[in-house]
């Protein structure tokens, strides 16, 4: 079943990096300047089917989505094995950092994880089968075509995916509200797979007794607790940072 794309930067980064995956390119028949321009020309490079339809079709389309006058159709994403992202990781030659998703189930925070994640060079993002946002038009957005680049992989079982990094050598670290240790208090430049937990409950007990340890921003106001998306983005540079400078 083919899916719904819409924004430039989405549109534009799938035609460059997956143009197999693009169906069909919406574009406005009122005007083709900039990227709208490059988006038709990388479409019909590829030999892809461009429609040119007015504004108000786009809305009709796109519904509450913000289009900015580019959409399209896509087949649907394909998730990578968990073996292709070691094998990733390894042939890069830096030190592992991937992602673990647990329970993330907002799209849009999904989008935001995965473009901060592409930001960052992270060798992937590992998410559950299970109780977990789709890839869909909002996530995409969002992620303004991180997932064209960055790797996702869809797992029946979070500890076996956990257990099989510690046997690679990958620690696990958990993100946790209540945890004794700060995020900036704790060395973070070895091979490092991040574990954040779904909207408003964290990482499951169970999760967190595979992880080697659980690191806490440290908070001042009122609010204790960050938006996941936010948060994530942290710890992220946080490791990017010390890694620079050791």
């Amino acid at each position: 079943m083919k899916e719904k794309i819409f924004g430039i930067n989405p549109v534009l980064e799938m035609l460059k990096s997956h143009p197999e995956r693009v169906h069909q390119i919406f574009l406005p028949i009122e005007t083709l300047k900039g990227k709208k321009r490059m988006i038709h020309s990388l479409a019909r490079q590829h030999n892809i089917k461009v429609q040119l339809i007015p504004h108000r079709r786009f809305c009709q389309i796109a519904g509450n989505e913000a289009h900015q006058g580019v959409g399209g159709t896509i087949l649907p994403f394909s998730y990578q094995p968990l073996e292709s992202l070691l094998e990733n990781w390894k042939a890069s030659h830096r030190r592992a950092l991937f992602l673990i998703l647990d329970g993330i189930e907002d799209p849009r925070n999904f989008g935001a994880i995965a473009r901060t994640a592409n930001t960052v060079s992270a060798h992937g993002i590992i998410v559950p089968k299970h109780r977990s946002a789709p890839i869909n038009e909002a996530a995409a957005k969002v992620a303004a075509g991180a997932f064209s680049y960055t790797p996702v992989c869809r797992v029946t079982n979070l500890v076996s995916a956990i257990e099989i990094l510690k046997k690679e050598g990958v620690w696990i670290v958990g993100t946790a509200e209540n945890a004794e240790l700060s995020l900036y208090a704790h060395d973070l430049t070895s091979n490092l797979a991040v574990v954040v937990g779904r909207e408003g409950k964290g990482i499951r007990p169970l999760l967190k007794k595979y992880c080697d340890f659980l690191v806490a921003i440290p908070t001042r106001g009122d609010i204790r607790s960050l938006n996941v998306s936010v948060a994530t983005g942290i710890v992220l540079y946080e490791i990017i940072r010390q890694r620079r400078c050791g």
